[in-house]
């Protein structure tokens, strides 16, 4: 069984909708255009998970890191799903998984580090108890492409 079948089990698919205006001049959709639909499936996947938003209020939550490889070109015209899930979580941050597909082929996967911000101090901040049980609840190993 290959990585992309395991995910299958556990990660929360969304399906995303490319224009024809997001390729470029190489015929195939632009990387830019790739991270912002990676945040759309990521934010889309936690409000489903957690029923809310992120309002700032509180507490943010932002970008530390991100790593992205692009195993295959994604192209206009055919259904793109990206799988979405949490690979780790630490005191202050998870990771959240995504790995977009079109053709039952992965494409890109993308392993973005989130750190938890106390809006009033604006220092990383522990999970509350009830975050950290929904995200893991969402917990799955990281992808790794198979070699050939």
């Amino acid at each position: 069984m290959s990585d992309y079948q395991k995910i299958q089990a556990y990660a929360t698919p969304v399906d995303v909708q490319i224009r024809w205006s997001d390729q470029d001049v190489n015929g195939h959709v632009n990387n830019a255009r790739i991270m912002t639909l990676i945040e759309e499936a990521r934010v889309r996947a936690v409000q489903q998970w957690t029923g809310t938003v992120p309002d700032g209020a509180g507490y943010r939550r932002a970008v530390r890191a991100l790593h992205t490889t692009f195993d295959a070109e994604v192209h206009y015209g055919p259904e793109t799903t990206i799988w979405v899930w949490i690979p780790r979580i630490g005191r202050t941050s998870y990771v959240v998984g995504h790995l977009l597909v079109q053709a039952d082929q992965p494409c890109v996967y993308t392993e973005i580090t989130i750190v938890v911000v106390d809006t009033a101090t604006g220092k990383p901040k522990p999970h509350d108890r009830a975050y950290r049980n929904e995200l893991e609840t969402h917990v799955g190993p990281a992808y790794s492409p198979e070699l050939t």
